[in-house]
């Protein structure tokens, strides 16, 4: 079976993974793929899949906490996403020892969470599933390249070994949303969006946190053309760009597989948004069950990276000049950048 193994960017010393350990997670996943893989069953979608999409820093991880935390559904925590290769053993093995329910303390840095229970965003599954080396978009063709049967075929032995709907938090998944539900009919998406200002000032503390300066690139990367531009405009051209893709691919889905919740709404009415996501599980054929103990009420709403002085005025300026124009625009901010200025520091 042909692997595809993500290759990250060097990360600062205080996120950087344990090499160590990184090898014998792939050693154990080695030996486990195969075996794993012949296990799995041609079964149909018994339960519908809930799919948690949104540009990255607008609120995906807490919304998957919630959901995860007040529904009787099955989610990957950071127990199973340790077996990206063989991710039915690890839903076994979470059910095993108990650990397949969450109690989540919805705290998370940059998506990661800490706590075997918690929520995982299972990257290296995603990009083995959809043949993605990297974070960085592919043209419409590659979609041709993903075995969509067995992404099928795995996901839907997830859910029978979970006895539930399983729930994911699949980044690069965002540009092949159509294909999904080609796939998986009862696929289901609850997408959350937040004020592009505001993505784009996280972006930014993303990338000071995790690459240790803003002039490197983190998270999701569109197509396009953005060397020589600078951060603000890459950051508001990323979160532009990967809101329009999901825009696109969401309003051919329609309502009735897609449930649009911001992130005003997530923090001050977390129930109502369960509520809703509820709902739209049950008209994909499962309502699942309320979990004891909940959620809080509200919670505060997150809002700064703590860089609104030094780069606020250069993310408006990006926002008024690219939002008068459109994604082919948009892809070649590097292009653009001649044009401008390219320093950056307190406006």
């Amino acid at each position: 079976m042909t692997y595809t193994r993500r290759r990250d960017p060097e990360l600062a010393p205080k996120f950087a993974k344990d090499p160590v350990q990184e090898g014998f997670l792939e050693h154990l996943n080695a030996l486990l793929a195969d075996p794993a893989d012949g296990e799995l069953e041609e079964i149909g979608e018994t339960y519908p899949t809930l799919h948690v999409i949104g540009v990255p820093r607008s609120g995906t991880t807490l919304l998957y906490q919630v959901i995860a935390s007040a529904l009787d559904v099955g989610y990957v925590n950071n127990l199973i996403a340790a077996f990206w290769r063989a991710p039915v053993y690890g839903v076994r093995l979470a059910k095993a020892l108990g650990v397949d329910r969450l109690e989540s303390d919805f705290s998370s840095t940059f998506g990661r969470t800490a706590g075997v229970s918690e929520p995982h965003e299972f990257g290296y599954f995603w990009n083995d599933a959809l043949r993605y080396p990297d974070l960085a978009e592919r043209g419409a063709e590659h979609a041709d390249e993903i075995d969509w049967g067995r992404l099928r075929r795995v996901v839907t032995n997830m859910a029978a070994a979970a006895g539930a709907p399983m729930v994911f938090k699949p980044m690069i998944l965002v540009w092949h949303l159509g294909h999904l539900v080609e796939a998986m009919p009862s696929s289901r998406f609850v997408r959350i969006s937040r004020p592009p200002r505001e993505t784009a000032l996280s972006l930014l503390g993303m990338r000071r946190s995790l690459r240790g300066s803003v002039d490197q690139w983190a998270s999701l990367r569109p197509r396009g053309d953005f060397e020589g531009a600078a951060p603000s405009w890459q950051v508001v051209a990323q979160a532009l760009l990967i809101e329009h893709a999901i825009s696109q691919a969401t309003s051919r889905l329609g309502p009735e597989r897609v449930l649009e919740v911001s992130y005003d709404r997530l923090c001050r009415e977390p129930r109502a948004v369960v509520a809703d996501t509820r709902e739209l599980l049950a008209h994909a054929g499962f309502e699942p069950a309320l979990r004891a103990g909940g959620i809080p009420e509200t919670f505060p709403r997150g809002g700064g990276s703590g860089l609104e002085e030094e780069f606020g005025a250069h993310v408006d300026r990006a926002l008024a000049e690219l939002g008068e124009l459109g994604p082919d625009e948009w892809r070649h901010v590097g292009s653009r950048a001649a044009a401008r200025p390219r320093a950056e520091g307190p406006a």
